[in-house]
C-alpha cells in the first residue's frame, strides 16, 4: 500500500509539474503575443504618423503653391495696373509735345515770332513735365512692381499742388486755383496721390470743353480732425453712369472714357 501510495503521489507530482510546464508555456505564448501586438500597434502608429506627416507636408506644399499663385496673380494685376498708369499718365504730355512739334514743322508760316517763342517755351515745359512724370513713375515702379503697396510718408500738400500746377502748365484758357491757407501736411503715398490728383484734374479739363470762363479749383482743408482735398470745376457735370468706374471694379472703360477713374479707385 505504501509503495502504491508513493507511486500515486509521484504520478500526481509529475502531472502537476507537466501542468506547471504547460501553464508556463501558455504564459510565455501570451507574453509573446502581447509583445507582437505591441510591436504591431507601434508599427501601425509609425505608419500612421508617416502618412499624417506626408499628408501634412502635401497640405503645406499645396498651401504654399496657392500662396505663390495668389502672389503671382497679384503681381500680374500690379503690372497691368502699372502699364495702364504708364499709358494713361504719359499719353497727354506726349500728345502735346507731338502736336507742338508737328505744328512747327508743317505749318511754320502760321506762327509769328512771338507765337514760336511761346510754343517753344511750352514745348520745353511739356518736356520737363514729361521727364518729371517719367521719373516719378519709374521710381514708383521699383517698389510697386512687386506687390503694388503704398509707401506712406509725410509731405506738404503745397508740394503736391505745385507739382500739379507745373504738370498742367501747358493747358491754356483754363484758370487754376490752389487753396491751402493752413499749409497742411499729409502722411500717405505721395506718388499714389499725385496719380489721383493728376487724373482728377485731367477729367476736370475734359469736362470744361466749350465752357465759357473755365475754372478748376483745388482746396486743402481740415474738418472734424480730418484733412480733405477737393476739386471743383464749372463744367456741365456728369451722370452717375459716367462715374461708375470710380466705384465698380467690373465696369469696363477705355482710355478715353474713364481709365483714370479705375486708376483712382485702385
Amino acid at each position: 500500500k505504501q509503495s502504491l501510495q508513493n507511486l500515486q503521489n509521484q504520478r500526481t507530482i509529475e502531472l502537476n509539474n507537466k501542468e506547471i510546464e504547460l501553464n508556463k508555456i501558455t504564459l510565455e505564448n501570451k507574453e509573446k503575443q502581447k509583445w507582437f501586438f505591441i510591436a504591431g500597434l507601434a508599427f501601425l502608429v509609425i505608419i500612421g504618423g508617416l502618412l499624417f506627416y506626408q499628408s501634412r507636408n502635401r497640405q503645406r506644399t499645396n498651401e504654399k503653391l496657392q500662396e505663390l499663385n495668389a502672389e503671382l496673380d497679384e503681381a500680374n494685376k500690379a503690372k497691368t495696373r502699372f502699364f495702364s498708369i504708364l499709358n494713361h499718365d504719359l499719353r497727354g504730355p506726349v500728345a502735346n509735345l507731338v502736336f507742338f512739334l508737328q505744328l512747327q514743322k508743317e505749318s511754320p508760316e502760321l506762327l509769328d515770332e512771338e507765337s514760336i517763342q511761346r510754343m517753344q517755351d511750352k514745348t520745353m515745359t511739356g518736356a520737363e513735365n514729361l521727364l518729371a512724370s517719367m521719373e516719378d513713375i519709374l521710381q514708383w515702379s521699383k517698389s510697386q512692381m512687386e506687390n503694388f503697396k503704398p509707401q506712406p510718408q509725410k509731405f506738404q500738400i503745397s508740394t503736391l499742388f505745385e507739382d500739379t500746377k507745373k504738370h498742367f502748365s501747358s493747358v491754356e484758357n483754363i484758370q487754376f486755383q490752389f487753396e491751402n491757407p493752413s499749409n497742411l501736411t499729409l502722411v500717405t503715398d505721395e506718388n499714389y496721390l499725385k496719380t489721383i490728383v493728376r487724373n482728377l484734374t485731367g477729367n476736370a479739363i475734359k469736362a470744361l470743353v466749350d465752357v465759357p470762363h473755365p475754372m478748376i479749383i483745388w482746396k486743402a482743408f481740415q474738418e472734424n480732425g480730418n484733412t480733405y482735398l477737393s476739386i471743383t470745376d464749372n463744367g456741365k457735370g456728369a451722370t452717375d453712369e459716367e462715374f461708375k468706374a470710380l466705384y465698380d471694379e467690373k465696369e469696363v472703360s477705355g482710355i478715353k472714357s474713364g481709365l483714370g477713374l479705375h486708376l483712382i479707385r485702385d
